[in-house]
């Protein structure tokens, strides 16, 4: 029987990324135009109704170097992504870090809790929930193989360097690279496990799963995929 995830594509960036620079960069303003939209607004809204002068070249290029996963099988992060997009386009460089810390806590606590089973035991995680501290959940994870040694790194340099010093008053004088470390890293995070990464999903006329027995597909995929009646 047929049988689909529920998901928000988030494709816009392929195309622009595959158009000659000028047209690609006035395709971009277009999608930024949404971004300064209210998220409920009453009636049909098109981006020729938004004056190109409300977006800024800065708008633009931070819409164009970030990479948001193309989707997620799990809805509420799903709003997390638009979020943080949403934050960092906008300039909101304070709300993108916050966004993007609060998300990669919540992926590697959920990731751990939920893969542990399938893996070889690590006696100080035993029956543990949520973590504050990242490093138990990225030493785990990188041991059980989802996590590259060079990422595991940067995922520890920013739990030390911004979630740390966000979080207790340290200083916010480089909020900028920080904001873009830290979104990078959210949705790299996010694709490995939540966001179809292509080492386990295929897009084609639909998408399909290329190991059905990988933790990751048994944890957080099967339970979301539905069967037409």
């Amino acid at each position: 029987m047929p049988s689909f995830f529920t998901i928000n594509l988030n494709a816009s960036r392929n195309l622009v990324r595959a158009l000659p620079k000028d047209k690609g960069l006035a395709e971009a303003r277009c999608s930024v135009k949404f971004f300064l939209l209210p998220q409920d607004p009453m009636g049909g809204i098109a981006d020729s109704m938004i004056p190109d002068h409300m977006v800024s070249d800065g708008m633009v290029n931070r819409y164009l170097e970030i990479s948001p996963p193309l989707a997620s099988v799990i809805p509420e992060f799903q709003l997390v992504i638009d979020e943080i997009e949403r934050s960092y386009v906008l300039g909101m460089m304070f709300s993108a870090v916050s966004a993007s810390c609060v998300a990669i806590e919540r992926v590697l606590n959920l990731a751990r809790i939920q893969l542990y089973k399938h893996h070889a035991t690590v006696k100080q995680l035993w029956n543990k929930g949520p973590l504050n501290d990242w490093n138990e959940n990225i030493d785990a994870l990188a041991k059980w193989g989802y996590l590259e040694e060079e990422f595991s790194d940067e995922l520890k340099r920013i739990y030390k360097d911004i979630r740390c010093q966000y979080l207790h008053s340290g200083s916010v004088a480089d909020v900028a690279t920080h904001a873009l470390k830290s979104v990078n890293a959210a949705y790299e995070l996010l694709t490995i496990f939540l966001g179809f990464p292509a080492d386990l999903f295929r897009f084609t006329s639909g998408i399909e799963c290329l190991n059905e027995s990988d933790p990751r597909f048994i944890e957080f995929y099967l339970p979301q995929l539905r069967v037409e009646p």
